[in-house]
Formats: structure tokens, sequence, C-alpha cells
């Protein structure tokens, strides 16, 4: 089974954890092989980078009002986040929605929140630096589980998404 990480954010304030979440997991003790990980500017990149893949870790922040540096799994239908007005304002809630009409979703896919204090310009808040390896590790046991069950020849539970 090939399995993509994606972070997905912009290099500014704490938008950009999902970014530096792919950038920790590439220093050991890395992925486990068949795993590979990618970073994206913007959720419509999603429907390009899980292509090819039987599952995905998506790495995002947030902002669902947990105190900031909160790591959690939302599901794909619980993300809260404000209707786009054009291609360019796309969520990752409606990138997914697309990649599943036009058959591009992988079967297995995850979501890994790290709440936001200020996406705003400026460098990342302490809260969400702290929780990158938190939400690093996240990421390991997600793909470590979904290896396990393919393995075991099980879905490893059902998907996030």
């Amino acid at each position: 089974m090939r399995i993509r990480v994606v972070g997905i954010g912009t290099e500014f304030g704490d938008d950009a954890a999902g970014r530096l979440v792919v950038e920790r997991l590439a220093e050991a003790p890395g992925l486990p092989a068949g795993v590979d990980a990618v970073a994206c500017g913007q959720p419509f990149e999603l429907l390009y980078a899980l292509q090819g893949v039987e599952a995905a870790v998506i790495v995002d922040a947030t902002c669902s009002g947990r105190p900031p540096g909160t790591v959690h799994e939302p599901a794909a239908d619980d993300l809260r986040e404000a209707r786009p007005v054009s291609s360019h304002a796309l969520g990752v809630r409606e990138a997914l929605a697309m990649a599943r009409e036009l058959g591009r979703a992988p079967e297995r896919i995850a979501i890994i929140g790290i709440e936001a204090e200020s996406t705003a310009g400026g460098g990342v808040s302490r809260p969400v630096r702290a929780s990158l390896a938190e939400a690093a590790e996240r990421v390991r046991g997600r793909c470590a589980a979904w290896r396990a069950a393919d393995a075991a020849g099980t879905q490893g539970g059902s998907p996030h998404a």
C-alpha cells in the first residue's frame, strides 16, 4: 500500500504547521518504506497530491476554537471552513469532495489538525511549534496502523473521510 502524507499551508504564521510537520518527517527517524510526504501551499493542490496512493494523511492548521497547539483528528465532514468564493479559496473539505468526484481520492484518508493561534503573517506561534513533534508522531502512528492492517488483510478501522 502506498501512503502519502500531505502537509498543507503557506509559509506564514501558524498556517505553516502542515508544511513544518512534513519537514520534520523528512528527518530521522523518518517515514516507513512506501510512505512519502509532500507539502502543498493550498488545499486545491490535494487534487494532484492524492493521485496514485491508496491512503493519505493530511496535516493542516485548523481554527475550531480549541486551544492553540492542540493536535486533533477531525473527520473531513467536521472541518469548519468558510465557503469558498473562488477556486483560490478552496478548503480541505471542498478539495476532498472534488477529489472524490474526480476519482482521485484514496480509499483511506486521515486528517491531523493543529489548532492555530494565528494564520496571519509573522512567525509560527510557540504553542503550534511545540505541537509539531506530537503531530509527526500521530502521522507515523496512523501510517503504522494502516500498514499493520494491510499486512493483516483488514481495513484497519474505518477511514476518517
